[in-house]
């Protein structure tokens, strides 16, 4: 049972799981750290990925605060000319002039041809016709004076310092200046009328803009270029009342042009402008997208985490989103990344060469797996053909004399301890050298073979058997007395008379043998040299009693 226990363990320790166990801990270890250095990776991409975005907004906030800063200044400086008008010849000389052609279907004023930009406006009917127009006689020529007066000023203004279209001023008295004269195509009436049906006049009544703050609008026809713009507008007001609206364009193709500009290559994405309902403004891709380029789930998704924060970003199928919320425009910048475009970046390539690496070390490790793990199964079946050959003999594959000792005084310390009975069984082949002899070294082989066959199958669980000289064998059965072991003794003798050994063809041959059995209880003592003696020496008395039987008591 002892050998049993220690084979199991030997084999629970084998080596070749060892090798298996520390290779898969390091394969999983490599893949977790690969892992890690992706998630890092793409940590830092996505890092940079905000922080070009938020780079972007930051340099387009720049420019739009330069013009809002424009109009909150052009209107601080109307409302002053409405609280203070200046009266000189030119100014008395405009008002008359629109005095005489008020009444006229279109009108045109200016101070001199020299200084200041020319007011435009319609006639009392047309005023009267539109809901949101108001021609107050008390308030008009002061306001016709400040228009003048904003007029000069802006005629000063370099437009280059910046980058909106025009800058103009439209009021609800039924007139309008502009820093750029309007299309051949549209006479003085038709601009105006546009003027105040697009979306950022409506925008600034009370009800739109309670807080009279800036409203950024944007208006796209197909057929008219000149109205393909982003407007900032301010509404001018001044004692509680609304005169007017200031406002700046800004063409969709100069706001293009700012987004192409911030892309330092095509392969870094695309860049969009988008109002607040998810409606792209500009872009750097050509030709622009035209309405929503989100599905609704998308743009859902999108509101609840804009309204969260500010800048971040998301990923979204197989696109990165990055966005940036802007300071001085009511919308919002985002960046858009496809994963085509990642892979094909620094990204992907840093990526692809981890990969690789990765794929390197691993059939690395699997090819110097598959060495070691052969040389160790080499290592494994040679010692454990050493350790056969240390413990059992290659003849009849039973325990040798020296194993054999070493477990049967085992066995006896135990049988001791436990106050078992044990027994010894002694047996020697008859007549061996005669049968050397007379057929040859290679049949008594085949009988020390056929001896230990039959001796292995008549042990027990626990017993042990062994060959502790030339023909010479000994048997050890814990938990037996003398006469279940005589008995056993018995039954080997019987079964190995019985049988016969091919020798030659058409010749076999019977063998017999002698035993001697001893037992601890009957004799008192459990120590096995002395058993094995007893047992030893009853063999030699069945010998001389005429062998082939078997031996329990002295004389």
């Amino acid at each position: 049972m002892s050998a049993k226990i220690q084979q199991h363990a030997w084999r629970a320790r084998h080596p070749i799981k060892i090798v298996n166990f520390c290779f898969l801990v390091v394969f999983l270890c490599s893949t977790l750290l690969t892992w890690r250095e992706i998630v890092v990776l793409q940590n830092g991409w996505t890092a940079s990925q905000k922080n070009r975005i938020q780079s972007v907004a930051a340099a387009l906030d720049r420019h739009l605060q330069y013009s809002v800063d424009k109009l909150q200044f052009y209107r601080a400086a109307m409302q002053h000319a409405l609280s203070s008008p200046i009266s000189t010849n030119r100014t008395d000389a405009a008002l008359a002039q629109f005095d005489q052609q008020r009444q006229s279907g279109a009108w045109q004023i200016r101070l001199d041809t020299q200084r200041g930009l020319p007011v435009n406006g319609v006639s009392d009917d047309r005023v009267r016709q539109n809901p949101l127009l108001a021609r107050d006689e008390q308030r008009l020529e002061n306001e016709l004076i400040a228009a003048l007066e904003f007029g000069a000023i802006l005629q000063l203004a370099d437009p280059q310092q910046d980058r909106q279209r025009r800058t103009f001023y439209t009021s609800r008295a039924g007139f309008y200046l502009s820093s750029t004269p309007h299309a051949a195509s549209d006479d003085i009436a038709t601009r105006y009328h546009r003027l105040v049906t697009r979306p950022y006049f409506h925008s600034h009544t009370q009800r739109n803009n309670p807080d009279r703050g800036v409203r950024w609008t944007h208006a796209r026809e197909a057929n008219r270029q000149e109205d393909q713009v982003v407007t900032a507008s301010l509404p001018l007001d001044y004692q509680n009342q609304w005169y007017g609206v200031l406002a700046m364009d800004f063409s969709l193709g100069t706001m293009n042009d700012f987004l192409n500009q911030a892309m330092f290559r095509r392969e870094n994405g695309e860049i969009l402008l988008l109002d607040n309902q998810f409606q792209v403004i500009a872009s750097s891709a050509e030709p622009v997208p035209a309405g929503s380029v989100f599905s609704d789930s998308e743009r859902e998704r999108l509101t609840r985490e804009m309204a969260e924060h500010n800048e971040g970003g998301a990923l979204i199928d197989t696109r990165y989103i990055s966005w940036a919320k802007l300071n001085f425009f009511d919308g919002v910048l985002i960046r858009v990344y496809s994963l085509k475009q990642s892979l094909s970046g620094e990204f992907g390539s840093i990526l692809l060469v981890l990969g690789l690496l990765w794929a390197l070390f691993s059939l690395m490790l699997l090819g110097s797996w598959y060495v070691i793990r052969r040389m160790v199964r080499n290592m494994f079946a040679m010692q454990e053909t050493l350790q056969w050959r240390a413990w059992y003999d290659a003849q009849t594959h039973l325990f040798n004399r020296g194993t054999f000792l070493e477990r049967a005084r085992q066995i006896a310390r135990r049988c001791q301890q436990q106050q078992m009975p044990l027994c010894v069984i002694q047996l020697d082949l008859d007549h061996f050298k005669r049968i050397n002899d007379t057929w040859g070294h290679q049949t008594g082989d085949k009988a020390l073979s056929h001896a230990a066959s039959i001796l292995r199958q008549s042990l027990r669980g626990d017993d042990i058997a062994g060959r502790v000289g030339g023909e010479e064998f000994c048997i050890v059965l814990p938990g037996t007395l003398l006469p279940e072991a005589a008995a056993i003794a018995e039954r080997i003798r019987v079964r190995l008379n019985s049988k016969e050994i091919l020798v030659r063809q058409n010749t076999t041959i019977r063998i017999s043998a002698s035993f001697g059995v001893s037992c601890a209880v009957q004799e008192g003592d459990y120590d096995f040299e002395h058993l094995q003696s007893i047992a030893d020496r009853r063999l030699y008395e069945a010998k001389q009693a005429g062998r082939n039987r078997v031996s329990s008591s002295d004389g």
